[in-house]
C-alpha cells in the first residue's frame, strides 16, 4: 500500500462505523489532561517491501504526532493507555492503525481487483519485565470494520538503555485470523484472471524480528529508528498475489519535543 499523508490521517480519526470506540479513546484523553503532558510533531520516512508480485520497495515521508504523559502515549499510528501496574506487570489498552492493503493503481497484479483498506485496531496488551527481558502479549481486534479479523501476539525483547537513549532488540509471533489473511491476501471469486486464481485465505502464523530505538538529545530531539524483518506463514505465502517470503521495514523519523 502507498502510505500517503492523507493515509496518515486516516489513523488520527475514527470512521462512522468505529464511532463505538471513540467515547473509549476520549476517556484515556482526558485522564491524561490532568497529568504533565510532553508533546511534539515531526516527519517519520517508512521504506517497506510488502511481497507483493512485482511490487517493489516504496519509501514514503509522513507526518509524526507525539503526546506523552504519566499513563498515555501517542507515537505515529500507535497508542497506548495504561490501565493497570503492579510489580514488573502491567496491563494496557493499546491501539495502532494497520497499513497493509493496496489500491489497484499500486501493481499490475492488482489490476481488477477492490481495494483493500488499512484499518485501526485496538485491544489490549499485557507485559512483564524481568532481568533476562521483557515479555508482552496482546490481542488486537479490527475497530473500523475493514479485514474484521484479529491478532494474536506474544513478543520478547531486550532493552539496552544508553544514556541518551534504548536499543531494543526483538523477537514476535503473531496469529493472524482468517479473516484478516482472506481480506489483505485473498482473491475473490470476481477477481479471478487469467495470472490470478481464486484464493481464500487461512489463518497464518508471522514470525518478525527486528530492532527498535528511540534516542533523545537535549530533551527537545527525538530520534526514532526501527528495522524489522516478518516470515510470511504459508497460508499468506500460498496466496497468488506474493512472490516472497516475507517483507521488510525500516522506519527512521524524527520529532521535536516541546
Amino acid at each position: 500500500m502507498t502510505v500517503t499523508f492523507f493515509n496518515y490521517l486516516e489513523l488520527m480519526e475514527f470512521k462512522m462505523k468505529s464511532i463505538k470506540y471513540l467515547p473509549i479513546v476520549c476517556a484515556l484523553l482526558a485522564a491524561s489532561a490532568a497529568a504533565d503532558t510532553q508533546w511534539g510533531v515531526g516527519l517519520a520516512a517508512i521504506s517497506s517491501n510488502e511481497g507483493y508480485v512485482d511490487v517493489s520497495a516504496e519509501t514514503n515521508v509522513v507526518p509524526a504526532l507525539f503526546i506523552q504523559t504519566e499513563n498515555f502515549q501517542l507515537l505515529g499510528p500507535m497508542i497506548s493507555y495504561k490501565l493497570f501496574e503492579s510489580g514488573d506487570f502491567k496491563m494496557a489498552f493499546k491501539g495502532q492503525y494497520r497499513f497493509d492493503g493496496y489500491e489497484e493503481d499500486d501493481g499490475d497484479i492488482f489490476k481488477g481487483m477492490e481495494e483493500r483498506k488499512g484499518a485501526f485496531d485496538v485491544g489490549f496488551e499485557f507485559g512483564y519485565e524481568t532481568g533476562l527481558g521483557d515479555f508482552s502479549f496482546s490481542l488486537l481486534t479490527d475497530a473500523t470494520s475493514e479485514h474484521e479479523g484479529y491478532e494474536l501476539s506474544a513478543s520478547y525483547s531486550k532493552p539496552y538503555r544508553m544514556e541518551n537513549g534504548v536499543i531494543a532488540p526483538y523477537i514476535s509471533v503473531s496469529n493472524l485470523s482468517e479473516d484478516l489473511v482472506d481480506y489483505y491476501y485473498g482473491v475473490r471469486r470476481n477477481e479471478v484472471s487469467s495470472t490470478r486464481a481464486f484464493y481464500q485465505g487461512d489463518s497464518a502464523t508471522n514470525v518478525e524480528i527486528g530492532v527498535n530505538s528511540q534516542w533523545m538529545y537535549s530533551g527537545k530531539h527525538m530520534i526514532v529508528a526501527n528495522a524489522s524483518y516478518t516470515q510470511f506463514g504459508s497460508a499468506i505465502k500460498d496466496s497468488p498475489l506474493i512472490d516472497e517470503s516475507g517483507s521488510f521495514q525500516v522506519i527512521l523519523g524524527y520529532v521535536y519535543a516541546f
